[in-house]
């Protein structure tokens, strides 16, 4: 991030439900599907300003089509300042897309570059732990550890257990202790009703 750079906070909901059909939202939406780079990387920046959901999500598909490394970039920078937890659905969505599975250790850290809670969707971020790279898991861990919220018994028992499975078959050495530091996280994490 340079200095001096304050980005914008998107209020996803506000912008909703009186932008969505907006001249605003039309243009960013447009300019994602130019061919030219400064379009896209302008197209971005407004983004920040105007845009909602609707250009979120259309920002990913761009995230997954692109081969300009510029406009990647600031994608994957708009993704760490995310400041609304509005963006949430729009990055599990993302998550459980496999054609995004590339990026997955990028939207995963979002959730804790940008301190939004992701702990309604533990489910995903273990499974992605165990299905996804290195990086992933890594990121995915990353996350957890900063999960302040209890959880029921039985699910945190299941991931666990997901845990252990994963543990005694996964291949990669690199990857083996993360996921033995995934399940301890996960072992001490706050219980409902304790």
């Amino acid at each position: 991030m340079s200095a001096g750079f304050n980005p914008r906070i998107l209020n996803f909901e506000k912008k909703i439900e009186m932008a969505e059909d907006s001249k605003e939202v039309k243009e960013i939406l447009e300019n994602f599907q130019s061919s030219n780079p400064e379009i896209v990387l302008d197209a971005i920046k407004k983004n920040r300003a105007d845009g909602n959901a609707k250009t979120f999500s259309a920002m990913l598909v761009l995230l997954k089509q692109t081969d300009e490394p510029l406009v990647e970039a600031a994608i994957i920078q708009f993704l760490f300042d995310l400041k609304d937890e509005e963006s949430i659905p729009v990055l599990v969505d993302a998550l459980e897309d496999e054609e995004m599975s590339y990026y997955h250790s990028f939207l995963v850290s979002a959730f804790w570059q940008s301190a939004i809670d992701g702990s309604a969707h533990i489910h995903l971020f273990v499974k992605l732990a165990i299905e996804g790279d290195y990086m992933t898991a890594l990121e995915a861990l990353t996350v957890v550890e900063n999960f302040d919220t209890q959880f029921s018994l039985s699910d945190l028992e299941e991931y666990g257990a997901d845990l252990n499975i994963a543990i005694e078959n996964e291949e990669n050495q690199d990857k083996k202790p993360i996921l033995t530091s995934m399940a301890d996280v996960v072992r001490n994490l706050a219980v409902e009703g304790e």
